[in-house]
């Protein structure tokens, strides 16, 4: 088995981001205390688990999220908050290892790389993607994130790995209208709303939801809390080249561009990855 390697643009260099880290080094330089269940790692189908798979149950995602959703600029990664849905219910979900506890949607981010590497944060059967778009959900057992992230299971990820292609036969509506919007978000702290409405189950029109890897991780940013459940949808969604570029222009707090905004492979420390047989 080997990985596919990386090409990388050029590293900015600097102070730190007003965050108090950047990703100039993908993480190498960040003073966070590791354990043995730290995110993101190598994914392979031949190494996964596929008898006692937990089970993963969406819910109130398919109901529209109330208006209005906007994208922001934050210096680290392009941010999307998830507001409740318009009848007032929080989209959600739950796991079947967890009981009947509940990880409500709080909000959804993006990785990315450069016109010159990939920016994937995960590495499935040795490949990396053009970007991956994390939906953090919070254990609602818990009051706060800082709460959650003292709990191994604080917080719920959902990972969706981007492809980018000149032209895509298969392409998500939902996707395409978050990535067109970047185009207008270049400076630090810029915001601007989406142009319709959408549900979360939007973003899976062509994923089999069913169908993923999940295992015990870590946040993927400072303090890099080991809080999270991760699930890892292996069916890439497609995105235009000509709106994942917007991706590539914006701007941080040291007016430099934001490039391959990913946390480096982690030792997976011979922990199980699971892996489910979809519907």
């Amino acid at each position: 088995m080997f990985l596919v390697a990386r090409s990388f643009a050029p590293i900015n260099s600097g102070t730190r981001s007003h965050f108090g880290f950047n990703y100039d080094k993908q993480g190498r330089d960040w003073k966070v205390r590791c354990g043995e269940r730290q995110s993101p790692i190598a994914l392979w189908s031949c190494n996964a688990i596929t008898c006692d798979v937990p089970k993963l149950k969406f819910l109130n995602y398919h109901k529209s999220l109330c208006d209005p959703l906007s994208v922001i600029n934050n210096g680290l990664t392009v941010l999307m908050r998830i507001p409740k849905t318009v009848d007032g219910s929080r989209p959600s979900i739950c796991i079947s290892t967890e009981g009947q506890q509940v990880f409500e949607a709080d909000q959804l981010h993006f990785h990315w790389g450069s016109a010159l590497s990939k920016g994937s944060e995960h590495c499935l059967d040795g490949n990396y993607y053009d970007g991956e778009v994390h939906i953090v959900h919070k254990n609602a057992s818990y009051k706060s994130n800082k709460e959650a992230g003292m709990q191994p299971n604080g917080f719920a990820v959902l990972a969706l790995l981007i492809r980018n292609l000149e032209d895509s036969n298969i392409e998500t509506p939902a996707m395409n209208m978050i990535c067109k919007q970047v185009s207008s978000i270049t400076k630090l702290d810029d915001s601007c709303p989406l142009e319709d409405s959408m549900a979360l189950q939007d973003l899976f029109v062509s994923i089999d939801s069913q169908k993923y890897f999940t295992y015990q991780g870590s946040l993927t940013t400072p303090p890099c809390a080991e809080a999270v459940i991760w699930f890892v949808f292996p069916t890439p969604l497609d995105v235009p080249k000509e709106l994942w570029k917007h991706f590539w222009q914006l701007r941080d707090s040291r007016d430099q561009r934001v490039l391959n905004t990913y946390r480096e492979l982690q030792d997976g420390h011979d922990r199980p990855v699971y892996k489910s047989k979809g519907k």
